[in-house]
């Protein structure tokens, strides 16, 4: 079920490509913060009508305190976007048969530029590049960031990074503050969506699509593929949007990448499900036994006892502990804080460590230009 509410939009706050940020007056002189993407609904000026998506904030669930713009009113009835400037942005559907369905070009339709890539895909694999994955959003900037890092202190070329957006969290890329600021500084060599998540810079039907848009339309060197900001889960053994990582690493498996799996760690998580490596990935590693995959973690006697078991699949690395000066190192530069959960490094350095040793291995492997030796399972 749907809350609906009008408005006037009173001011733009802030005006951006992909998002805008407004002032909306609500019945009952309510004023509130709303966010539309002109990609759905068109750009919006001080004074128009339009209808509001309030159910998130109405029942207090995590959507940052603002609305969203559904629709918008037009004074004389006409429609605000013409069937010209629509057919413009191509002809696959997102968010398909629902009242918020829009098109989209992808690269593989045939007006697109990219098309003849994907007609024959007869020995395109991703060459062994990295497809770091991982759960949750902070972990996409905590591993670029550690790879800006590990690139300015040895000196080496910068890697051209691909950023793939899951349906995990939110749908609009737009959403993400994360996003903006890599890009802005030039962190980011692209970005793509792709099922119904949307609003990358290259649209993508599916995932193996996705991962070989990046592989040989941004020549990227890493991929990472994380959700947008948000998730779901419920306390329940697979109720979590997480489980998507296990068809996730298969499917760069398949497509012949070399997985990186980012575990979720956390030693201040109140929750004893979270507290030590969460459920979420032992779940995830459990059901991606048959995928060979790299684990990086931490050498802490109390994450190794959680692993039990193993797969002989997968490749475990062990790490030295992350110093908090180089942590803030790492970050410094970024323009936003970096938290999961509201935790900052300084609350909780072990979840961000994580991502660090990832790049670590990424970093490595991109620096030698080489295959990596394959590892034996505990070395």
């Amino acid at each position: 079920m749907i809350v609906w509410s009008f408005g006037t939009v009173t001011r733009i706050v802030r005006e951006e490509e992909s998002v805008q940020e407004l002032e909306v007056h609500i019945m009952d002189d309510e004023m509130a913060r709303a966010l539309n993407y002109p990609q759905l609904t068109g750009r919006i000026r001080e004074g128009e009508r339009v209808v509001l998506n309030t159910t998130a904030v109405d029942l207090r669930l995590g959507s940052g305190g603002k609305h969203f713009v559904s629709a918008r009113i037009g004074v004389d009835g006409k429609p605000l976007v013409d069937m010209d400037t629509a057919k413009r942005y191509g002809h696959i559907m997102k968010l398909r048969y629902t009242p918020f369905q829009h098109a989209v070009q992808t690269v593989e339709e045939e007006e697109s530029a990219y098309h003849e890539i994907f007609c024959d895909i007869e020995g395109k694999t991703l060459d062994r590049t990295p497809v770091i994955i991982g759960e949750v959003h902070s972990m996409l900037p905590a591993f670029v960031l550690s790879i800006r890092h590990l690139q300015r202190r040895t000196g080496g070329r910068a890697p051209r990074i691909c950023y793939v957006m899951s349906e995990g969290g939110a749908l609009p890329m737009a959403l993400s503050e994360h996003v903006r600021s890599l890009r802005s500084l030039g962190f980011l060599s692209g970005t793509i969506t792709y099922g119904h998540s949307f609003g990358g810079q290259t649209e993508c039907v599916n995932l193996y699509t996705a991962l070989l848009a990046a592989r040989f339309v941004w020549k990227a060197d890493m991929i990472v593929v994380m959700p947008g900001p948000g998730m779901t889960g419920t306390g329940t053994p697979l109720g979590f949007s997480g489980m998507e990582q296990v068809s996730i690493l298969e499917t760069a498996h398949k497509l012949g990448g070399l997985p990186i799996l980012i575990p979720r760690v956390s030693l201040a998580d109140l929750r004893k499900r979270h507290v030590g490596i969460s459920h979420h990935t032992i779940t995830v590693l459990q059901f991606a036994r048959e995928t060979p995959l790299v684990l990086n973690l931490e050498h802490h006697p109390e994450l190794i006892a959680q692993l039990k078991e193993q797969s002989e699949q997968h490749t475990l690395i062990f790490h030295e502990p992350l110093d908090m000066e180089e942590w803030r190192e790492v970050e410094e530069r970024f323009p936003i804080s970096i938290a999961t959960m509201g935790r900052t490094a300084q609350v909780d350095l072990i979840f961000f460590a994580h991502a660090y040793y990832a790049a670590r291995l990424a970093w490595i492997k991109y620096e030698k230009q080489e295959k990596m030796q394959e590892m034996d399972l505990f070395t």
